[in-house]
């Protein structure tokens, strides 16, 4: 997530935070039994405003820091490796295909947007002009971004770059102040979140322009700020003013915290992704604070990711 100053101002933010929870119904407990007993752990310090992360394929993480402009690898063990630091802006959004990293930043050699980085050989290609907040490299090979507009430029919804022709399609789908992405299980709809409102919004993959809000989270003002998705179908989300990482239940609404006050505020959470932990599944954070926690489930929680390949 961005910093908020340089766009809406506070009459907005509030107008945007009150249509969300008169239009949203009030959210259902979620089962003790999902939501309690979860433990987290801090596994790097000091990487700056981390903002993004993605499984490096390896058992470990590539994590990247907005304003230091690094991409690091932190491994099992928690150890941080730096891989590229001639970033101009960011990096930020982070997305993997095999060997191949997607990077959303700057270069140093002018070239703005998606970059593709071969992380067995070093080498980097630029593959569009197109930015965002949040990055979702989908099964077909098409990319969609966010842009949530707190930088000082409108919101653009989800945007599209389909990679057989290169054409970019800008707001592909018109949600308001969208976030993370995440695919659902089955492929046929894509999950973002609302920044202000705490909204979750569900878009089908074949029809963008109709959306649906699948829930929300808690709180006047989370800040949802990323969300990640099992192949059961629960979303988890980073709250990053709120300072916690919440699961929703898309099929009923039903919600709840399983962890609080990692930070809250600006220092807050930032992205969160499911990755290995041993022989099976934990939860992943990245926070604004330059913090990179684990959060360990309870036993009987299925945390097997979404697969997207």
């Amino acid at each position: 997530m961005r910093s908020m100053s340089m766009g809406f101002g506070a009459a907005g933010m509030a107008a945007a935070v009150l249509a969300g929870m008169v239009s949203s119904a009030v959210a259902q407990a979620a089962p003790a039994s999902e939501c309690d007993g979860w433990r987290m752990d801090t596994v790097a310090q000091g990487l700056g405003n981390a903002e993004n992360l993605e499984t490096d394929g390896n058992g470990g993480f590539f994590v990247s820091s907005l304003d230091v402009h690094k991409l690091y690898d932190i491994d099992a063990a928690g150890t941080v490796t730096v891989v590229r630091d001639d970033f101009s802006s960011g990096p930020g959004a982070l997305q993997r295909d095999g060997s191949t990293l997607y990077v959303g930043g700057g270069m140093t050699d002018g070239t703005v947007g998606v970059h593709a980085l071969d992380t067995a050989t070093g080498a980097v290609t630029h593959v569009t002009n197109l930015v965002g907040n949040g990055l979702l490299r989908l099964p077909n090979g098409d990319m969609l971004t966010t842009w949530v507009g707190t930088e000082g430029s409108p919101p653009a919804g989800v945007s599209a770059y389909h990679h057989d022709t290169g054409v970019v399609q800008p707001n592909w789908s018109p949600v308001p102040r969208s976030e993370g992405l995440a695919l659902s299980p089955d492929g046929t709809a894509v999950y973002t979140d609302d920044l202000f409102t705490g909204q979750i919004y569900r878009i089908p993959l074949d029809d963008p322009g109709h959306w649906t809000i699948a829930g929300r989270i808690g709180g006047i003002v989370p800040g949802d700020d990323d969300l990640t998705m099992t192949q059961t179908g629960i979303l988890y989300v980073a709250a990053h003013i709120g300072g916690s990482i919440d699961r929703l239940d898309p099929a009923t609404g039903a919600t709840c915290s399983i962890a609080t006050g990692i930070s809250w505020g600006w220092t807050g959470p930032s992205s969160v992704r499911i990755g290995p932990d041993g022989d099976g599944w934990a939860l992943y954070v990245t926070a604004f604070d330059g913090t990179f926690r684990r959060i360990r489930p309870p036993a009987g929680i299925d945390l097997t990711p979404v697969q997207t390949d």
